[in-house]
């Protein structure tokens, strides 16, 4: 970035990098009026944008997306030659932008079973077939997928203990109710 980057508030001058993160206050050089200017060191490492060189001789490899310009790297997942436009940087591996839409170390979402299994373990509640099939699978979904990561954002697991709850719930009362009609199967009409 340019020398100057800061400017003084009052006249618009210049602060000299000297001038920058110090302790004390220090007055302007043209209108004397008090500073402090906190600059973050990554204002001194600015750069401008990497241009493609162009190819020179026939004897030269060229950028497999820009023929008109030199390679300087291959690609080191798929070994085409990149020119330093195409070259992306990630994870430490140089890549062409081709591969990068394949790289798996970006997630762009993912799925999230907490709230899938309290979807499945809430729905059912309303009818007692469904939660025959529902509850059993929300309590699989929470054992298998407890450790799964559960979304980009960070979350709690409090979904997870919610569907666990009302899936044991609803089998508890599947279980009570059936045991209801066997009892009352057991003990016939009355006379």
């Amino acid at each position: 970035m340019a020398a100057n980057a800061i400017a003084c508030a009052a006249c618009s001058t210049p602060v000299p990098r000297e001038f920058w993160n110090r302790q004390e206050t220090v007055r302007c050089q043209v209108c004397g009026q008090p500073l402090r200017a906190a600059v973050f060191p990554a204002i001194a490492n600015y750069t401008l944008g990497v241009s493609p060189s162009a190819l020179e001789g026939e004897t030269e490899a060229s950028c497999f997306y820009h023929p008109q310009s030199r390679a300087t790297i291959p690609c080191q997942q798929c070994g085409r030659f990149l020119c330093a436009l195409c070259d992306l940087e990630v994870d430490g591996r140089h890549v062409c932008p081709r591969c990068f839409e394949k790289t798996e170390t970006i997630e762009p979402r993912r799925t999230m079973y907490d709230s899938l299994a309290l979807a499945i373990s809430t729905f059912p509640m309303l009818l007692l077939w469904p939660a025959l099939v529902g509850a059993p699978w929300a309590l699989f979904l929470v054992f298998r997928r407890w450790s799964a990561p559960s979304s980009i954002v960070p979350r709690t697991k409090i979904r997870f203990v919610l569907a666990a709850l009302f899936a044991a719930a609803e089998i508890a009362f599947v279980i009570f109710i059936v045991y209801m009609m066997t009892q009352v199967a057991l003990k016939g009409p009355r006379r």
